[in-house]
């Protein structure tokens, strides 16, 4: 129960992160956790905003779908959809989460998609995955949604938004969050309608195998907690 607890408020925590950064989208995106040795997955409230979200409005599901207790709030089909079928294609994966973000949604609409053109980006590379839009994630599209996936660990869905994924709640938030950023500084750089500076793929190799032996995402989201402290009515702790 207490592990259970902290995911809880971890994830909790992650909502408010998400929307203090303006990457929300009102009611309409999800983020998710699997309890470690479990079926069972936390999961965002349907009809709830990020900042409204606590430890205890987290609906807890099985990977099939169905809500396990009944804490007064009710889940998004399509969000079951998504993220049950991500954790049953990867056991692996113990968090997920889609948004809708402004500079996520626009890259996603690019026909070029992520451009790897700065060394912030180079964190991702190699290890970006595209889903085509073919309709809300009803049905199989969940199953669709897993399967584009693959062995990445971020999704970039043309026409739609952005996923990530972690080994934790901190991993994924960190993906997403710098997923963000790197979505902006593209959008910036191609503003500007000058040719582009290339970086040579053995410099991108380099560097993303650099990031990944500096991750930090505990830290980093530490930092981001920080940062919420007393900003919302709500205490993403109850």
């Amino acid at each position: 129960m207490e592990l259970e607890r902290t995911l809880r408020e971890k994830l909790a925590a992650a909502h408010h992160i998400i929307h203090y950064q303006g990457i929300d989208d009102l009611l309409a995106t999800h983020l998710s956790a699997r309890i470690p040795d479990t079926d069972h997955l936390l999961i965002t409230p349907l009809n709830i905003c990020f900042e409204e979200v606590s430890a205890s409005k987290l609906i807890k599901t099985d990977l099939e779908g169905n809500v396990i207790g009944d804490n007064g709030y009710r889940v998004m089909p399509q969000a079951t959809n998504i993220h049950a079928s991500i954790y049953k294609k990867d056991s692996s994966i113990m968090s997920a989460m889609h948004t809708h973000s402004i500079y996520g949604t626009a890259v996603a609409s690019l026909k070029c998609g992520l451009l790897y053109t700065n060394q912030h980006v180079l964190r991702f590379y190699g290890d970006v995955a595209y889903h085509e839009l073919n309709g809300l994630a009803l049905e199989n599209e969940g199953e669709e949604i897993a399967g584009s996936l693959g062995n990445k660990k971020v999704m970039i869905l043309r026409n739609h938004g952005l996923l990530t994924t972690g080994k934790s709640v901190e991993e994924a938030l960190y993906r997403m969050y710098y997923l963000e950023r790197v979505c902006k500084m593209q959008i910036k750089t191609l503003s500007a309608n000058k040719e582009l500076e290339e970086i040579p793929e053995l410099v991108c190799k380099k560097i993303k195998a650099q990031f990944d032996s500096i991750l930090s995402p505990k830290l980093e989201f530490l930092t981001l907690v920080k940062r919420i402290e007393g900003r919302s009515k709500v205490d993403y702790r109850d």
